[in-house]
């Protein structure tokens, strides 16, 4: 094992822990080809690196440049254009953290006048009922995970560079931690209960039923123009087929979704199997038949939480990855090259050590926002 297999080793679970995530395939692959170098690179040795093709990665370099800190440097009375990111490995996690932002940031303004459009319909079908209640949880529940990543931004800034969070002067934990209070919090992560009844609500009059699916391919729409140009097709499938679960509110099979959401079949396969990996989903089985159907029963706090621990695991399984590397780096001789590559690779570890703390922390906040609501409210009936 050389300097260079250790680099592709990095590069290849870089790349495979984070296409489908939230980038397209090949993306994530060239942008650590540039940053593993630390220094000025040419597409020439980004090759050499990820075995892409010239086409693949001039493509991911346009996108990089829209979407992330990268360089391009022109070195005088040179025809090659060299290629950097200029900042420190160690707040690389600060950089991803303000890329996830920017995936959600505005994402939810689009809903309300949805909302709006909706009203004149929401009694003439329990459908219309279903889709505003819809449309308002995931405005609500979008809006405070926004919130919290946008506000606590600062927070893992300095986390990262000092290493640490008051959480008390953030927090108040003991409010969290209090038994009357646990009780409350519990109940947050009831499950919902699946319907008695899976019957399909039809609606006879079709210039109504044109109007609802018009405006969830309306919902879709505007959905996918709030996503970053960078975000993978398998993530925007995933939350797709998420919402339309959650809208239908009753068992699916793989045929429904598919007439639903227009995806091809292998790429909903693949789109179950995640949700069903990350707990997003549960399949339901029905006595007598054969069919799988699939249905979301966690509740909205539940998911909302379920998204921030999503983050925590997905930064202890980057840590024992990185710890391989750096295991592997310790056996080679030493070099200059070596000891470059070891700190690089601590300060990824360190960066990922943060970013899981960072959100226990969120989570830990995200329960006392919801806490601090549900006593405002007990307050307010107690006046009244």
């Amino acid at each position: 094992m050389n300097i260079i297999d250790i680099k592709k080793d990095f590069i290849n679970v870089m790349e495979e822990k984070h296409t489908g995530l939230l980038f397209p395939k090949n993306y994530f692959g060239c942008m650590m080809a540039v940053f593993v170098e630390q220094k000025p690179t040419t597409q020439d040795k980004i090759q050499k690196l990820t075995s892409y093709s010239k086409t693949t990665i001039s493509q991911m370099l346009k996108l990089l440049q829209l979407n992330f800190p990268l360089i391009l440097i022109k070195k005088p009375k040179m025809r090659k254009k060299y290629y950097s990111i200029n900042i420190p490995t160690r707040e690389f996690m600060i950089t991803f953290l303000r890329m996830l932002i920017d995936v959600y940031t505005d994402k939810a303004d689009f809903i309300l006048p949805l909302i709006e459009e909706i009203q004149p319909h929401i009694k003439k079908h329990q459908k219309f009922q279903n889709f505003e209640e819809f449309l308002k949880n995931s405005y609500k529940y979008a809006s405070i995970y926004i919130s919290l990543l946008t506000e606590t931004a600062e927070e893992f800034n300095n986390f990262i560079k000092k290493g640490k969070i008051d959480i008390n002067d953030l927090i108040n934990v003991d409010l969290v931690n209090s038994p009357e209070n646990q009780k409350y919090i519990k109940s947050l992560f009831n499950f919902s209960k699946i319907p008695k009844t899976d019957l399909i609500q039809h609606m006879e009059d079709k210039k109504l039923f044109k109007i609802y699916i018009e405006l969830k391919n309306k919902f879709y729409t505007k959905f996918r123009e709030n996503l970053t140009s960078a975000r993978s097709q398998t993530a925007i499938a995933r939350t797709i087929l998420g919402t339309e679960l959650l809208l239908e509110n009753r068992p699916l099979t793989q045929e429904e979704l598919e007439h639903a959401t227009g995806f091809q079949r292998s790429i909903i396969s693949e789109t179950l199997k995640s949700l069903l990996n990350m707990k997003m989903i549960q399949i339901i089985k029905k006595s007598g038949d054969r069919k799988k159907y699939y249905m979301i029963v966690q509740s909205w706090d539940a998911r909302t939480i379920n998204r921030l621990q999503i983050n925590i695991g997905y930064a202890i399984e980057m840590k024992k990855k990185i710890s391989n590397l750096i295991k592997m780096t310790q056996q080679i001789e030493i070099g200059e090259d070596k000891m470059s590559l070891l700190g690089f690779f601590q300060d990824i570890y360190h960066a990922y050590e943060q970013f899981e703390q960072y959100f226990k922390f969120l989570e830990l906040k995200y329960l006392t926002i919801r806490l601090q609501e549900y006593l405002e409210n007990n307050n307010s009936s107690s006046l009244a």
